[in-house]
């Protein structure tokens, strides 16, 4: 019996392309106004991130390198969104 070795599987791909996604849409529409609101769909995204993220941390047969660079991923461009926030706010 042949022994496998741990891969990264659809889950992780997915996390990653959806964090840098929603990192390049939050750059690209903070300089171009946007015909909508974007709140909403941000979070959800950053919500999606962290789920598959975590599914695929605690799945055995997966390595664990990207699901924890997705989180950590995640966590930042969340902390960032909020201190723009923050301070887009209380300078106006």
């Amino acid at each position: 019996m042949m022994i496998q070795g741990k891969k990264s599987s659809w889950l992780s791909y997915t996390a990653f392309i959806l964090v840098i996604l929603v990192a390049a849409l939050s750059v690209i529409f903070s300089f171009v106004p946007a015909p909508f609101n974007l709140t909403v769909p941000f979070y959800i995204g950053i919500l999606l991130v962290i789920i598959l993220s975590l599914i695929a941390l605690f799945r055995r047969h997966e390595k664990k390198i990207l699901a924890v660079c997705n989180l950590i991923l995640a966590f930042l461009v969340l902390g960032l969104k909020g201190v723009f926030f923050f301070t887009d706010f209380f300078l106006l």
